[in-house]
């Protein structure tokens, strides 16, 4: 985050150095409210500092609450499904310990996010006191959801089904500033996703009613995650899950319809957000569009748009596939895949249906985003013609969605820790889709995302040869995976 802040600060300068160029980015800004749906609401767009909170808006809107509930669940309920806190707590440990050891670590990187952040600002010559409140935002935005993903972790029986509650939280948050912001509705106050932009760091005479706000609401928290860690038992949550039935359904009879049925409801869960979330902002993609009376711009500038949005569900799909890799990695490192390997199935048969459930759930969940982005515009629009346009647009960059799935399926076969580094794809893709204008970001580091060898659909054409070419890579690394699988020793089981 502090190297996106630095370097955004940095082009920004470079492109704006004078005060006159400033005033003409704010007064153009001002033009496009419609923005705030991505950004934010911008705010003292004249200065340098205020034009790098801006920018940084499409990233730290999405990144910043996505780290703080990940580390939150990563460090309480994650370490807890491990079995590792059940030695730990048989000693003289607090009952809190535990949660209060996540927490710490946690907010050890909302801490260390202010440091450099606030260093990069200062190596912009931007204010002193300016870039001290604006990295300290940061922080207290990251530990503020590192909140809610703290009482998601003390709810929830695993750190999965928190991942689903937090995750939900954060759209809707999401979700609603984006609508508050577009219609320049007063109610910045009911939404902590709108917080961070009522800051104002770099203005003359910053409020002090957001700071208080999200003091209460992290403390709030925090006190309602105590709460229930001392109440709840090791292992257990607040939320009961559902029993199962006794014995397993007739159709479960193969690896794949096992594995469809253990993880039917974290796609579901997916489904839904990005259905939500594909369908605001195919719904907003009209207000979004500079529209003109010319009758060439409007279509040019509704389908820029577009771009940014079908390339967004592309992304959305690929991280619910790593997700489910992670899940199965997960299955191994905890032994339970060993014991289904024991049975009369093949390693073969097993590693095959689990990187078709990767790509099958992967694919699904873009064609129903791409079915809601076609529902959100042709209700923004009143004509339902857009709706093809957002449906095939969405589709088009499959092949760079079933490559996604490809590299998750190969990093696990190497070995299931290692399928997390597939996160530093999907996040570089966001920032390619996002900020690669405006950070200039040489094309050969463009085409390290997968998007990126598509062309910016709809905006331009389908690259057909770069999709033919993503397919081969997807199934080589699939081949590959399979044949590296079956030599190597299982983690566990």
């Amino acid at each position: 985050m502090a190297g996106l802040v630095a370097s955004t600060a940095s082009t920004l300068a470079d492109t704006y150095p004078q005060q006159a160029d400033r005033n003409a980015y704010a007064a153009a800004s001002e033009a496009m409210r419609a923005s705030a749906a991505l950004q934010g609401r911008g705010q003292d767009l004249s200065t340098l500092g205020g034009m790098v909170a801006n920018e940084m808006g499409y990233l730290t809107l999405i990144l910043i609450p996505l780290i703080g509930l990940h580390l939150a669940i990563a460090f309480t309920r994650g370490v807890e499904d491990s079995g590792r806190l059940d030695i730990l707590t048989a000693g003289a440990v607090h009952r809190l310990a535990p949660s209060a050891a996540g927490v710490t670590a946690a907010a050890v990187t909302a801490a260390l996010t202010l440091a450099f952040s606030t260093f990069s600002l200062l190596l912009m010559d931007c204010p002193v006191r300016g870039s001290l409140l604006y990295a300290s935002g940061l922080a207290i935005f990251m530990l503020a959801f590192t909140a809610v993903g703290t009482v998601a972790a003390q709810c929830c029986r695993d750190a999965r089904t928190a991942y689903v509650l937090a995750v939900g939280f954060w759209l809707v948050s999401y979700l609603t500033r984006a609508v508050v912001d577009v219609r320049g509705w007063n109610a910045t106050w009911a939404n902590p996703g709108s917080w961070p932009a009522e800051i104002r760091p770099f203005s003359a005479a910053p409020p002090w009613w957001p700071w208080l706000a999200f003091l209460a609401f992290t403390a709030l928290l925090f006190g309602i995650a105590a709460l229930v860690a001392t109440r709840r038992d090791q292992g257990a949550g607040i939320i009961a899950p559902r029993p199962g039935p006794a014995s397993a359904a007739p159709w479960i009879r193969s690896p794949l319809t096992l594995l469809v049925r253990l993880t039917r409801g974290v796609g579901a869960g997916w489904i839904v957000a990005a259905g939500l979330f594909a369908f605001a902002f195919g719904y907003l993609t009209q207000q979004m569009s500079d529209l003109t009376s010319a009758a060439g711009g409007q279509v040019s500038n509704v389908d820029a748009t577009l771009t940014v949005f079908v390339q967004m569900n592309a992304l959305i799909a690929a991280a619910a596939g790593l997700q489910i890799s992670r899940w199965l990695a997960r299955e191994e490192t905890s032994g339970r895949i060993g014991h289904s390997l024991a049975a009369p199935v093949s390693r073969t048969r097993w590693w095959t249906s689990a990187t078709l459930l990767v790509t099958g759930w992967s694919l699904l969940l873009l064609s129903c985003a791409g079915l809601f982005t076609g529902l959100g515009l042709a209700a923004g629009f009143n004509d339902w013609s857009y709706f093809g346009q957002g449906l095939i647009a969405t589709l088009a960059y499959s092949p760079a969605v079933v490559l996604f799935a490809g590299i998750a399926a190969a990093l696990s076969a190497l070995s299931p820790r290692l399928v997390t580094l597939a996160w530093l794809a999907i996040a570089w893709g966001v920032i390619v889709c996002l900020r690669a204008d405006l950070l200039r970001i040489p094309g050969w580091a463009r085409h390290l995302s997968p998007l990126d060898w598509m062309g910016s659909v709809p905006a331009e054409a389908w690259d057909r040869p770069a999709a033919a070419l993503m397919t081969v890579l997807a199934v080589a690394l699939a081949v590959s995976s399979t044949v590296i699988y079956r030599r190597r020793d299982l983690s566990a089981g």
